[in-house]
């Protein structure tokens, strides 16, 4: 026997739309709270790198202030008095440290045996010391001997005559001449090797007769 149909409609089977409406909707629910969270942490990121770029700009600026202060500082700086200052004290300590035994000794290093230093007017440069020596000599080979002996000296540089007079026609008359030198008080002349006196045979003793006995 067949139950007749009743209803107006026809019966459609929803239950499975529905539970997929509803695992849809809360994936998406949670892929929402995801995103959400995800952007609030970014959000906290980029507030900590925009406050430390503004912290690094901040700092960027009082270093520019710092360095246009130290600049005007250093343009209101009188450089040019300064190194004229220095350059003076420095002359001046030149001027203390210098040796007129030492200077004597250099001399007489290298002076001839006939020739004789009438005048020692030592100047102090920035560059070192600058001797001024006037002297007599016996001939002019003397003379060249002299410059010789300087320019092979490490304590003396650049020597320069400036003038050699001619001696008059008396015997005993003397060249007159004037040269410049450079003086290196610091330059340490070259030891000269130790001469070994020389050994002398050993004499030996004399022998005698001998005596005859009667």
């Amino acid at each position: 026997m067949t139950t007749p149909n009743l209803a107006s409609r026809p019966f459609l089977n929803t239950r499975p739309v529905w539970l997929l409406t509803m695992a849809a909707g809360g994936l998406a629910l949670v892929l929402t709270v995801a995103n959400v969270h995800l952007w609030a942490a970014s959000g906290r990121a980029l507030r900590a790198q925009v406050e430390q770029r503004d912290q690094r700009l901040a700092e960027q600026r009082e270093l520019e202030r710092t360095l246009r202060g130290d600049a005007a500082a250093l343009e209101r700086v009188p450089w040019r008095s300064l190194s004229r200052r220095v350059s003076d004290l420095n002359l001046v300590l030149r001027e203390h440290a210098f040796s007129w035994s030492r200077l004597l000794d250099d001399v007489e290093r290298v002076i001839p045996r006939e020739v004789r230093v009438t005048r020692i007017a030592p100047t102090v440069g920035t560059e070192g010391y600058e001797l001024s020596l006037d002297g007599v000599a016996r001939s002019q080979d003397d003379i060249f001997q002299f410059i010789d002996n300087l320019i092979s000296d490490p304590a003396f540089d650049q020597p320069q005559p400036r003038s050699v007079t001619m001696p008059d026609r008396s015997p005993s008359a003397s060249y007159q001449f004037s040269l410049s030198v450079r003086y290196l008080p610091e330059a340490k002349p070259e030891a000269k090797p130790e001469e070994k006196p020389e050994e002398k045979p050993e004499e030996k003793p004399e022998e005698k007769p001998e005596e005859k006995k009667p």
